[in-house]
């Protein structure tokens, strides 16, 4: 397999929690440098998706993206290239912008933006993607796989742009830009799908000015769930009029119980590794046994499949140096804070999950949905369920469903109150396998 073809796979399953967990991730790993920026990467299935809102005006001028005047701006572009797509009538870019860290702190973050290759004449709907876990280093930037040439959409996405949609996706902080990624800090994560936004509206051309929908599954899922909680907070002027979440995660205590000695325990590190870096008050010297120290540094020379490689083997009561985190004050208050059940949502939300998941069970979106249900002054929250499906072929099962939820909330649809607080169970069909 060539290099630039292993990218492009890792990249379409970089939004589910393990889509780069394999030898092909190795090689990307150990191959490539730091990335130029991130792309819309969806899930294949050979299913064909329904199309979201009518197509807007446009005439027939090429439309472009330039550096910034105001670089201190958030969104603002700091650096851009021109995506080479097989396909022309859609254009890209490879963007680097302004965003700010969990603290406040200016930084970079790359991006990738994708619109129909027209000039739009009025305001188009936007479609922000949240990556799935694909590891911590710039190495692993979802947006490696939309360098080179004769680059390929991925076949769920042409139909939004058909529909004259802009589609984005940050690499969110530290992956495309200084520092280590800070895996699932919700704030962080919340920043860069909204600060994405803002860097394509930087450009009149594209029109990105309209509608918002934020979708992520897995790690995605759980930045889509705090974009919904903190979109007031953080970017109130976006028109945010939906949320699909896939496979939030969440109830911290039961994933940690339900990942350990398994086949993705690798996440656990990745969290602790994260969160000591992000909080002053939280070291990883009072949780990991000292002679395990060293191999954090593992974390910035592999994606997931490496990180797996080097973390999955040892037990996890080895590895650890205390019987509960969560009977650490500190670490106990952090993790809850970025749990996804703990802040309303401030949009209309779906989330989507099936019943295998075998990373992110399913009863924890059971709990997730009940928790926000209670909370006062929540938006309207559904549940689908999807029979039959694990984490990597429940997005190919509720696509669809997903793209006719969205077109709803773009046509300003009511949202079905019958739904409200409530989960549909669809059944499986060998349509829909993936």
């Amino acid at each position: 397999m060539t290099l630039r073809k292993s990218i492009l796979i890792c990249s379409i399953f970089a939004l589910l929690a393990a889509g780069c967990s394999g030898a092909e991730t190795s090689e990307v790993s150990t191959t490539t440098g730091a990335p130029a920026t991130t792309a819309a990467d969806v899930p294949e299935t050979t299913a064909a998706p329904a199309t979201t809102a009518a197509p807007t005006t446009t005439e027939a001028v090429v439309p472009n993206i330039q550096i910034s005047s105001d670089q201190d701006a958030l969104g603002a572009i700091l650096a851009v290239e021109e995506i080479d797509f097989s396909d022309q009538d859609i254009v890209g870019w490879l963007v680097t912008y302004r965003s700010q860290s969990v603290s406040g702190d200016p930084i970079e973050v790359t991006g990738t933006i994708v619109a129909p290759n027209s000039v739009a004449t009025e305001p188009r709907p936007v479609f922000s993607v949240a990556h799935g876990t694909t590891g911590m280093a710039d190495m692993c930037a979802p947006s490696l796989a939309y360098t080179g040439e004769d680059v390929e959409i991925n076949a769920l996405v042409q139909p939004l742009l058909n529909e004259g949609w802009v589609v984005v996706a940050s690499d969110f902080e530290g992956m495309g830009g200084p520092g280590l990624h800070p895996y699932v800090v919700g704030a962080s994560e919340a920043q860069g799908v909204f600060d994405i936004v803002r860097a394509a509206q930087t450009a009149p051309t594209l029109g990105a000015d309209g509608p918002l929908i934020v979708w992520g599954h897995s790690q995605g899922g759980h930045a889509a769930m705090h974009a919904s909680q903190l979109w007031q907070d953080i970017a109130p002027e976006l028109n945010l009029v939906g949320v699909g979440a896939g496979a939030p995660p969440s109830q911290f205590p039961l994933l940690k119980d339900f990942l350990m000695d398994g086949a993705f325990q690798g996440y656990l590190v990745m969290v602790a590794a994260a969160f000591a870096e992000v909080y002053d008050e939280l070291s990883l010297e009072t949780i990991v046994e000292p002679e395990y120290l060293p191999l954090v540094e593992e974390l910035e020379l592999g994606c997931t499949g490496h990180i797996f490689d080097i973390f999955n083997p040892i037990p996890f009561a080895d590895l650890t140096s205390v019987d509960d985190i969560f009977a650490d004050p500190d670490w106990n208050a952090r993790l809850i804070q970025n749990d996804t059940n703990q802040v309303p949502n401030q949009t209309p939300v779906v989330i989507l999950h099936g019943d295998q998941d075998e990373q992110i069970p399913a009863i924890s979106s059971a709990f997730l949905l009940d928790q926000i249900c209670a909370l006062e002054g929540h938006e309207h929250i559904e549940r689908i369920l999807y029979e039959g499906h694990t984490h990597g072929s429940a997005p190919g099962a509720y696509w669809s469903d997903l793209l006719a939820w969205m077109d709803a909330r773009v046509s300003e649809e009511s949202v079905n109150q019958e739904n409200a607080c409530s989960t549909v169970t669809v059944p499986n069909s060998d349509d829909e396998t993936g």
